[in-house]
Order: structure tokens, then C-alpha cells, then sequence
């Protein structure tokens, strides 16, 4: 085993596990395809009354799943008016594509929703991976690793201009020069960052320099989970910040609550026919025990957040049932959640 390694799984270790005396914070996705702004706001409403502690949109222009000639909302606008019906969640876009958002102009957004929520926004930022979108309207995909570089230098920009009195910013890819920006976010130092993605080579590094959470895209199991949050903070270290106990939140799929029999693993089935067994393994389906083993699973691994997507038509009383029946078992460390 690399010596990188074992010195990242120690500083994971040494953290200690995230289900241990800390709460467990949910959230719900609700991507904005195929569905109404009336829909949405219902949903979000909905969970904000049960309980939840964050909700999240998406940022793409085009449905990324069926029709891709159906309807899709963009993502800031919508969280700008989601911000306004909304009181006490947390709420971000799960996650905003860097290859199609100037930093500087996306850093101006954010600051805007973070005033309209009284500081409530979260910036939710990833490399972009959806090439048909770009293709369809004209943006330049870029390769893997130059998509991970101008993620890097946007960060890098965006913490600037929140943090720095006229900064300029000499960059292979973004430039500034003697930015005046105001007014500051009202969150300080700034708005939490998190990342989405996976990549150890690219993207866990950068995980590492600048983000306050990373997020676990489907597909990761536990055990990759832990293998890539080391990464992470070992180029936290390297990076030379004084905290290096990163967030971490996990994407999953809500399908069902449900006590039928076999009824969880025939919809994980479906899953892995549609799309993949990776895809698949992220599917909450069946008994609230199963989906409670499930959730603690990453809990175990070091998840301190659970952001789970619901599919439109969005179901009030799924959400009801998740509230009660799954929630409570991670807010009280002594009930079912270790059934």
C-alpha cells in the first residue's frame, strides 16, 4: 500500500466516525425535469415542514434522464425563488456545472441567494460531466483534466472575491483585475463550499484544498467513500489548512418505504437494468429497517449528511414516511437506526 495512503487513512481514522454522538443532517434533491415550478415548491415546502434540514435543485439545461426534449427549469433562477418561499432549510444547487458558469458571475449569484435566504445558501459546485448538454448549446466540454484545472482556478477565484478587498487573479484559465464586488455574502467568511465528484486523480485533490463538504456521487460505496476522503485530506493537509474535517454528504435515491416483501431488491433490480449495478446500490427501496441499514452504512463510513432525490410526481407522503419512520432513528443514536 502507497505511503500517501496510509497516512490519509490515519487522518480519516483520527477524525473518528461521524455516526458517533454527531447528528445526521437530510436532505431532499429535487431535480427539475419533467415536473413545474407549483410541483417543486410544493415539495420543498413539504420538506421543510417535515423536518428536513436542506433541499437541493440541479443545474442542467436539459433533462438528464428520459425525454431529453422535456421541460427543465434552470437551476439558479429557480433557486433564487425557492430561497424566498423558504425559511429555515439550507439550499443549494446538487450540482452547479463549472464549465458553463463564469466564477465571478456565479460568485455574484450565489452572494444574491445568500441575501435573499438570510444566509442559507450553500455553493454546490462540480467539473460538469453531461457532454450532450454542452454539445446541444455550444459549450466546450474539455477533457477530464481541464475540466478538473478550470474547476480549481473558478474556486479559486470565487473565495477571492467573497474574502478579498479588490483581488486580481492572474489564471491559466480566469482572469480579475482589481474586482470591486459587493456587497459581501452574508454567511462569513463565505457560503460552505461543496464539491461534487469522484476522481482521485483530479477532483479529491481539489476536494481537499477548498471545500467545507464533499459529496458522494451514486455509485460510491462505503468503502470507496473512505478511500477517496483520504485523499482528500491529505491534500488538505498538504494544502496547509488548519481544519481538515470536511462534510460529507451522501446522494442517494428514494423509490419507495414499503413492508411488501422482495419489493426493494425487484426495484434495485430494475435499476441495474435501466442503468447499472453502481446506480443501483444507491437506491433506497423496501422496509424502513433495510433503508435505515442502508443510510448507516455510510454513516459508519464517515457520511454526516443524507440528501436523498425524489423523482417527480413528488409524493407528500413518501416524504412523510421518511420523516418519520427513518429520520428520527439518526437523530437518537440509542433507537432503530442500528436495528
Amino acid at each position: 500500500m502507497r505511503t500517501w495512503l496510509v497516512t490519509a487513512l490515519a487522518l480519516v481514522l483520527a477524525t473518528g466516525s461521524a455516526g458517533a454522538g454527531q447528528r445526521i443532517e437530510f436532505g431532499i434533491q429535487t431535480a427539475q425535469e419533467d415536473t413545474t415550478w407549483e410541483e417543486i415548491l410544493e415539495a420543498w415546502q413539504t420538506a421543510e415542514r417535515l423536518g428536513f434540514d436542506s433541499a437541493w435543485a440541479y443545474d442542467h439545461l436539459i433533462p438528464i434522464t428520459g425525454d431529453s426534449d422535456g421541460p427543465a427549469l434552470e437551476g439558479w433562477t429557480l433557486l433564487s425563488a425557492l430561497a424566498a418561499k423558504t425559511e429555515r432549510m439550507k439550499i443549494g444547487l446538487l450540482v452547479t456545472g463549472n464549465t458553463y458558469r463564469n466564477p465571478a458571475l456565479l460568485a455574484k449569484a450565489a452572494t444574491t441567494v445568500d441575501h435573499i435566504s438570510n444566509g442559507r445558501v450553500m455553493l454546490g459546485i462540480g467539473a460538469g460531466w453531461f457532454e450532450y448538454e454542452h454539445t446541444a448549446y455550444g459549450f466546450p466540454f474539455y477533457t477530464a483534466k481541464e475540466r478538473a484545472e478550470r474547476l480549481g482556478e473558478a474556486l479559486e477565484v470565487i473565495t477571492l472575491l467573497w474574502t478579498t478587498d479588490h483581488p486580481s487573479f492572474d489564471g491559466k484559465y480566469y482572469d480579475l483585475v482589481d474586482a470591486p464586488f459587493e456587497p459581501k455574502p452574508v454567511q462569513q467568511p463565505h457560503p460552505p463550499i461543496l464539491i461534487g465528484g469522484q476522481g482521485p486523480k483530479w477532483i479529491m485533490p481539489l476536494v481537499g484544498r477548498y471545500a467545507d463538504e464533499w459529496n458522494v456521487p451514486l455509485g460510491i460505496d462505503p468503502a470507496g467513500m473512505q478511500e477517496r476522503l483520504a485523499i482528500a485530506k491529505t491534500a488538505c493537509a498538504e494544502a496547509g489548512r488548519t481544519d481538515c474535517d470536511i462534510e460529507v454528504s451522501v446522494f442517494l435515491v428514494l423509490a419507495n418505504i414499503t413492508n411488501i416483501p422482495l419489493a426493494g431488491p425487484a426495484t434495485r433490480l430494475g435499476a441495474r437494468m435501466l442503468f447499472d449495478s453502481r446506480i443501483a446500490s444507491g437506491v433506497l427501496a423496501g422496509s424502513p429497517a433495510s433503508i435505515r441499514k442502508t443510510i448507516q452504512s455510510y454513516v459508519d463510513a464517515g457520511a454526516t449528511r443524507i440528501i436523498v432525490n425524489v423523482q417527480p410526481p413528488f409524493k407528500p407522503a413518501l416524504l412523510e414516511r421518511f420523516a418519520k419512520e427513518i429520520i428520527p432513528a439518526f437523530r437518537d443514536p440509542t433507537n432503530a437506526a442500528h436495528e
